[in-house]
């Protein structure tokens, strides 16, 4: 059986390949456990935006009514126009109260709050002119209000709630009994449902007189969300150990026989029992309140004060009663976007009870939450680790409207309440997140083959050099040291003005091309390369086509390639080959050019050439000393070398001696 090697592709496959995905599975459980974590400690922004989501998908289960039981009827502005501003007189009220209870009202709720004597009753009138005006009091007689004590009478001919308002912050001066519940209404709590209730101080209540011949009270409370909407509110609070329940739920037992409650918490469901109705509710009690599209039947107090409604026509009805004049009455921002009145409010809560439509958060909603958002954030990591990403980006769609299709689904059709908003976050983000990181993978990856194969091409130029050079006295070290002295020289003159225009690109090319410039010797014989004493005119005369050898086969080179930077690199190359031994003052060859019309290139390796031979010792030749060649070069600036050129060569010159003394030919062995 063939042994596998540790390099081999199919040991990559079937032993490392995970090593390749372990960062993105490492990125992707870290962002799965940052969401869960978020889905834990749910700080205000997430739940803001849980908030705002809900919204959205509670919009679309929007019905009408279901039941035409609850009947409003507003103190407007046509009713306050006509008989006056508000608060109106309570013998007004309890001409209203009695209108109602002709017309057959089952039920009428008060959705006010009247806890002082009525100031136009004439008692109290007189009451406050006699201190107002320090006269001496009149004897006082049966009854210091006769407005309200009109209002308690028409009260205690049917069935009425009062609303009052509870009070968290502090207790109500005066030690008034509880607010009255229904009559005959029992609770029953679970063994530890009695300590989710949120327990008020005190309480704001009407005057004793309207109180005691009230049927029952009901508190008017709104608790909105972070966000300033109402979505939930209490149907039971507890205060003193007495259980009370809202306005609606006051209103919901006084229009039944059914007064028995029982309150469950337990780890399979939180509930309030009415009879054989099942109402949800959160930890605290709280019904979230399932909004209705349209409003309920609405009257305005004036049709009714008129007598305009025909005998029996709220026959078996619920009557809320309140104000609803813009300025007047309580405004609550529902999850639709839509203002509305307290009323409202109240009407819907009776019409969810009535007609069995809830809207709830099961209590398993946050571990199925917390499981969903693991599963996908789990899944997006697999996915994204092994696929590419034009089938990440249609998995993140089709996964963000399943989510969402689901939970809007879930909501319409069952009335229960999961949010995606966690879940399609932990996609979203491992999506991006991963795709980013595999980008950034795949880019180092390419750096990487690229910077090799520059390598490899840097290699391949030296050692093609060296092949030539090795047929000349010079050595390999002669083209690492002028590689980097043409690099030197180019970086200084690009700090200067008139050649600010070199890039770090053309530096870079102009440094690759230094080793190829005396390429062009291959073409030389050897018995003149290599000849030990001085050549005569003829052998001259044949060294000095070298450049042009070199440059001839650059130029087909160039002529082949198409791509524009491998055609820079060659054309520098050609330049320097050609002319690095042009001097400035046209007595150079091959092409006796002078001064500016020697291409840069030439002009750099012709001084970094000459710098190289003269401080390098050779077997037919001694080193001169770095002085003494800066010397030398400084003499020929303007003759054989370029003045700018020189210039840069002695602002940086002991970086020249650095580079030679770093690439130094090795000493050579002398025969024993």
């Amino acid at each position: 059986m063939p042994e596998t090697s540790d390099t081999s592709p199919a040991f990559a496959e079937s032993g490392l390949w995970w090593t390749k995905r372990l960062p993105l599975y490492a990125t992707g459980l870290c962002l799965t456990l940052f969401v869960a974590l978020l889905s834990i400690l749910q700080p205000r922004l997430v739940q803001m935006a849980d908030l705002f989501v809900y919204d959205q998908l509670a919009t679309r289960r929007a019905t009408p009514p279901q039941s035409d039981v609850p009947v409003l009827v507003e103190i407007d502005e046509e009713s306050l126009a006509a008989f006056g501003q508000w608060p109106w007189p309570r013998y007004r009220l309890a001409m209203l109260v009695e209108r109602l209870q002709g017309l057959g009202a089952k039920v009428i709720a008060l959705d006010f709050l009247m806890p002082e004597p009525d100031r136009t009753s004439p008692e109290v009138i007189q009451q406050e002119r006699q201190r107002d005006l320090l006269t001496a009091a009149t004897p006082q007689t049966s009854t210091q209000d006769s407005n309200s004590q009109r209002l308690a009478n028409a009260i205690a001919k049917g069935n009425t709630v009062l609303g009052y308002y509870l009070d968290f912050s502090r207790p109500t001066p005066g030690n008034r009994a509880p607010p009255a519940a229904p009559a005959g209404m029992v609770l029953i709590r679970s063994a530890n449902a009695g300590d989710t209730l949120i327990k008020p101080q005190g309480a704001i209540r009407s005057l004793p007189i309207l109180t005691e011949a009230a049927s029952a009270e009901g508190f008017t409370n709104a608790q909105e969300d972070i966000d300033g909407t109402f979505r939930r509110t209490p149907l039971l609070l507890q205060m003193n150990g007495d259980a009370l329940p809202s306005l609606a739920m006051s209103a919901l037992l006084l229009a039944s026989p059914q007064r028995h409650l029982r309150q469950i918490r337990n780890p399979s469901e939180t509930a309030l029992y009415w009879g054989e109705r099942r109402i949800p509710t959160d930890a605290a009690g709280n019904l979230l309140v399932d909004f209705r599209s349209a409003r309920h039947r609405t009257l305005s107090a004036l049709m009714i004060l008129n007598g305009t409604q025909p005998p029996g026509s709220l026959e078996g009805k619920i009557v809320l009663v309140g104000a609803a004049a813009k300025g007047l009455g309580d405004l609550h921002l529902n999850p639709f976007g839509q203002s509305i009145y307290g009323l409202e409010v109240h009407a819907t809560i009776i019409d969810n009870i009535l007609a069995g439509t809830f809207l709830a958060r099961p209590d398993w909603a946050n571990a199925a939450e917390l499981f969903l958002i693991l599963l996908a954030g789990l899944l997006a990591t697999l996915l994204l680790s092994r696929a590419g990403f034009v089938l990440s980006l249609l998995a993140l769609g089709a996964g963000i409207v399943g989510l969402y299709w689901g939970a809007g689904q879930l909501l319409i059709v069952r009335g229960l309440h999961l949010s995606p908003l966690l879940p399609i976050l932990v996609l979203i983000l491992t999506t991006s997140i991963l795709s980013l990181l595999k980008y950034g993978i795949e880019a180092r990856k390419l750096r990487l083959r690229t910077q090799d194969l520059f390598e490899a091409q840097d290699e391949i130029i030296v050692s093609m050099s060296v092949l030539a050079e090795a047929r000349d006295k010079e050595t390999g070290g002669h083209i690492r040291r002028t590689q980097r002295y043409v690099e030197i020289l180019a970086r200084q003159l690009a700090t200067t003005p008139d050649y600010r225009q070199l890039t770090e690109s053309d530096i870079e090319l102009l440094a690759k091309s230094a080793p190829l410039h005396d390429i062009g010797k291959v073409g030389i014989p050897d018995r003149i390369l290599q000849k030990p004493g001085k050549l005569d005119a003829d052998e001259y005369k044949l060294m000095q086509t070298h450049p042009l050898i070199g440059a001839t086969a650059i130029s087909r080179i160039v002529a082949d390639s198409g791509h524009p930077e491998k055609q820079a690199f060659l054309n520098y190359a050609r330049q320097m080959i050609e002319s690095h031994h042009e001097r400035w003052d046209g007595h150079g060859y091959p092409h006796q050019l002078q001064k500016k019309d020697i291409p840069l290139a030439g002009r750099l390796m012709a001084l970094a050439d000459v710098y190289d031979a003269l401080i390098s010792q050779r077997t037919y030749k001694k080193a001169m000393t770095h002085a003494e060649v800066c010397e030398f070069i400084t003499q020929q600036s303007g003759t054989q070398f370029d003045p700018d050129l020189v210039a840069a060569f002695q602002a940086r010159n002991q970086e020249f001696l650095k580079a030679a003394q770093t690439f130094a030919d090795p000493p050579a062995c002398s025969d024993q």
